[in-house]
């Protein structure tokens, strides 16, 4: 797969979550998943694939806030660079017994499904060549067929063991639960720059930049209510400065309040998810 999707293009490059025991997930994300860290002390966690880039921040709940607020993320993706990785994940899975949610194929990738110790849906996927998308008038079909288990296990031979995630693995796409979802996705259309791909799913819509099948997605399909998963924060990443500025601008048109910080302008969508933009 090619990475313009994602190298030259608008993506989600870090995502914070609120967790309620960091010991636990860390023997999580690092032994099932196959993070590595990069920074880790009493307040958080940040995990990396590639030793330099830190993609995944797990930040201890202390002060309850999972408890307070709605959920506010479906699941978020890890995107493997071939196939050939999704099988050494899937026969980790299998030799380690490590329980899956699901999986499916969506016709432009194939997907594993799970979840980490609070509760966060967690994707493993990869994507299927571009050339085989279904594209009309830059509308791309997604869809959900029976996972080729079979195939995806043989792409693999036995000696090939997975030890932990390549390091071209990236965030493939975020997926936010809201309750107001034509105001949001009027936001992350409008204000932040994402193109819809496919509103041809119930309650759903799915956007991206440069045509990809999804940087991040958003769905109304279960009411919000406390003592759910709570995301505090995600990254999103502009590939030029002209692109950020646009986003900029229409931050400041739509008299959007805003804060500029170290991390990048902070912002908060009308689900009040904290979200950070950044250049790359």
């Amino acid at each position: 797969m090619i990475y313009y999707y994602h190298k030259d293009a608008i993506h989600i490059s870090k995502i914070d979550l609120l967790v309620s025991n960091l010991k636990v997930s860390k023997e999580f994300y690092t032994k099932s998943l196959g993070f590595n860290i990069l920074e880790e002390n009493e307040d958080y966690i940040a995990f990396t694939v590639d030793q330099q880039n830190e993609i995944i921040r797990l930040h201890q709940d202390d002060s309850k806030i999972m408890n307070k607020g709605k959920m506010n993320i479906y699941h978020f993706a890890i995107l493997l660079p071939t196939r050939n990785d999704l099988g050494k994940f899937l026969r980790h899975l299998i030799t380690q017994q490590i329980p899956i949610d699901g999986a499916a194929d969506h016709s432009v990738s194939e997907a594993i499904y799970l979840q980490d110790p609070d509760g966060f849906g967690i994707e493993i996927s990869c994507d299927k060549d571009d050339s085989t998308w279904d594209i009309n008038d830059k509308l791309i079909k997604i869809d959900t067929l029976p996972f080729d288990y079979k195939g995806v296990y043989y792409s693999t031979e036995d000696h090939e063991v997975f030890s932990s995630l390549p390091v071209d693995s990236i965030i493939g796409h975020l997926h936010l639960q809201a309750d107001k979802l034509e105001e949001t996705k009027e936001f992350y259309n409008k204000i932040i720059g994402f193109n819809i791909i496919n509103e041809s799913i119930r309650d759903a819509v799915f956007m991206s930049d440069k045509n990809y099948h999804h940087h991040i997605a958003i769905n109304s399909w279960k009411k919000s209510k406390n003592s759910e998963q709570k995301m505090k924060s995600f990254t999103i990443t502009y590939p030029t400065c002209e692109k950020f500025k646009e986003a900029y601008d229409n931050l400041m048109k739509q008299n959007i309040n805003f804060e500029e910080t170290s991390e990048g302008i902070s912002v908060r969508d009308p689900e009040d998810t904290q979200i950070y933009l950044s250049i790359k």
